[in-house]
């Protein structure tokens, strides 16, 4: 009685060990399979992330495109701005060499004809 006493123990133990084997390959299988999940989750932010990257660096490179045409717009807009004013000063000088002629007729008429 000993002798299967003995074996049943054995194979009580047998089962038991081979019971905690199975169990911690299950943990680990659902622990392998937890930080596949995970890491799926993780590349899928990734690329969402990568994504959202790409369209602000899309919309900088506008942004800048942008700046870079009011820019030359402005540039455009003082050089015409600084034509004007030298026609304006041009014409401005003529106005006074007219009046300066002008007066100078004037007072020449009024050296000829006193009367006048």
């Amino acid at each position: 009685m000993s002798t299967a006493l003995i074996i049943v123990i054995v194979v009580v133990v047998l089962v038991a060990l081979a019971l905690l084997v199975l169990a911690g390959r299950g943990r680990r299988e659902r622990a392998h399979q937890q930080r596949r999940v995970e890491a799926r989750a993780r590349g899928a932010e990734a690329d969402r992330r990568e994504g959202r990257a790409g369209e602000l660096e899309d919309e900088a490179e506008q942004l800048s495109a942008d700046a870079q045409r009011r820019h030359e717009e402005a540039d455009a807009k003082r050089a015409e701005a600084r034509q004007v004013e030298s026609d304006a000063e041009q014409r401005a000088q003529a106005a006074r060499e007219e009046r300066d002629a002008a007066t100078e007729l004037s007072e020449r008429a009024r050296d000829v004809d006193p009367d006048r």
